[in-house]
């Protein structure tokens, strides 16, 4: 198979939906050898931030001399984006030069009726396993596709754990209150770990501080073990920061990324990378902390795209990264046109996402992404026309020009003819395929 064969295959995993459960991941892990086994983790769970956490620990640990890799989901552009390993994603060719290796197991697996097929996500998280295996990788950082206990990254066994924030998200799966939701996040703290989070909410704190004790482990928080003692913002060219980690203080990290949100990830990715060093009996050294956040970028994340007009690619995907994503673009955006392209997966709380867009937009974009998961666009716009209705009726004379446009690709072509340089477009949402879409 080539690259674009394994694509295929992967794209069409996703009929298989979302199964949690770690039946059919153990044992195609098995049959590999576990190559789980081979390494050390560092699993990053929460609603959001996740990914932005992982990728910087991982950079930290890297510039700091240790042979990391990570894994995340999911990806903007391309598949190879989810498997990095020691300072590159993983290359076309050895994505699928591993996968032509798994393949024949995952028939396998799939023939024994383990509660059905291996999906796409188990798939790729194998794939990262193995391939850090191959690449003498000596610390993965995982971040959690959903929830915990059932998530394919928790075959993993992991020494240290980081907890971002939790807000309802994926509740037919995980439950229906913030508490349920927890309670299924933190079951990837195993014996004797490590435990970082930035939560400050007390329901979240009690369940994690239970966990902690039944599994013997050790819990750090922010605020009291790690916390953030300057931050200067720098616009959309990112922050300088003091960060005061669990051993030591970083100072002047010029971290290049927008977002009010980025700061409180880094100081977890900080507190992370220095657990996982002390493990080791040893210390983040200050000036390689620093070089590591001069080649970080997170695709997908307040990203700027293209200048003039003004681009910026966000996928805030759930409530809680659409309400970061509005409290930043209104920061950010000042005066100027905001033309808002958006689109959203139907087993999101797409309600609430609409109310906190339409409060943002001057001109709004519906469109659908290239994803078997995506909201209806009809249906989008039904919903989108009823909470501007309520809206008005409440008294808020916010005026709202709306469209309906049948892709992404189409939206950002119709966005840049609308414009003027002095616009803002910003594509949030459900996103995927941003730079061959802007080429």
């Amino acid at each position: 198979m080539n690259y674009s064969q394994v694509c295929k295959y992967l794209d069409d995993c996703l009929i298989f939906g979302i199964k949690p459960g770690l039946v059919r991941v153990n044992k195609i892990l098995e049959l590999l050898g576990n190559p789980q086994k081979k390494m050390e983790f560092i699993h990053v769970v929460g609603t959001n931030g996740k990914t932005s956490t992982t990728k910087f620990t991982a950079g930290i640990l890297k510039y700091n001399g240790v042979r990391t890799g990570y894994h995340i989901s999911p990806h903007i552009n391309s598949y190879t984006e989810r498997i990095w390993i020691d300072g590159k994603d993983v290359s076309e060719k050895r994505f699928s030069e591993v996968f032509k290796k798994i393949y024949p197991h995952i028939e396998e697996v799939n023939k024994m009726n383990l509660e059905g097929p291996l999906t796409q996500f188990e798939i790729i998280t194998v794939m990262a396993f193995k391939l850090a295996e191959e690449e003498g990788i000596e610390v993965m950082v995982l971040e959690a596709g959903m929830g915990g206990r059932w998530d394919a990254t928790n075959a993993a066994d992991s020494k240290v754990v980081g907890l971002t924030g939790v807000s309802l998200e994926h509740t037919e799966f995980l439950g229906s209150t913030i508490g349920e939701i927890t309670s299924e996040k933190v079951e990837v703290i195993k014996k004797g770990a490590l435990v970082a989070t930035t939560s400050c909410n007390e329901e979240v704190l009690k369940i994690l501080n239970h966990k902690v004790k039944d599994t013997g482990s050790k819990l750090f928080l922010y605020g009291k073990d790690f916390y953030i003692q300057k931050k200067v913002s720098l616009g959309l060219d990112g922050w300088l920061l003091d960060i005061k980690g669990i051993k030591n203080t970083y100072r002047n990290l010029k971290l290049p990324l927008a977002g009010n949100y980025q700061p409180l990830n880094l100081s977890l990715a900080l507190a992370l990378a220095e657990l996982y060093m002390k493990t080791k009996d040893k210390e983040l050294i200050e000036n390689k902390v620093r070089e590591s956040l001069k080649h970080i970028r997170v695709k997908g994340r307040l990203e700027v795209i293209k200048e003039k007009p003004l681009m910026i690619a966000d996928a805030s995907h759930n409530p809680g990264g659409i309400e970061n994503f509005v409290e930043n673009i209104t920061a950010y955006a000042g005066n100027r046109r905001k033309i808002i392209i958006f689109a959203v997966l139907k087993d999101k709380d797409y309600e609430s996402m609409v109310k906190k867009i339409i409060s943002v937009s001057d001109v709004l974009i519906l469109t659908s992404s290239h994803n078997t998961r995506s909201l209806d666009i009809d249906k989008l716009e039904e919903v989108v026309k009823e909470k501007i209705k309520e809206s008005a009726n409440s008294g808020d004379d916010h005026k709202v020009v709306l469209y309906k446009i049948d892709s992404i690709e189409n939206s950002i072509k119709f966005a840049l003819k609308i414009s003027d340089i002095n616009d803002i477009i910003c594509i949030t949402g459900s996103i995927t395929n941003l730079e061959n879409i802007v080429r």
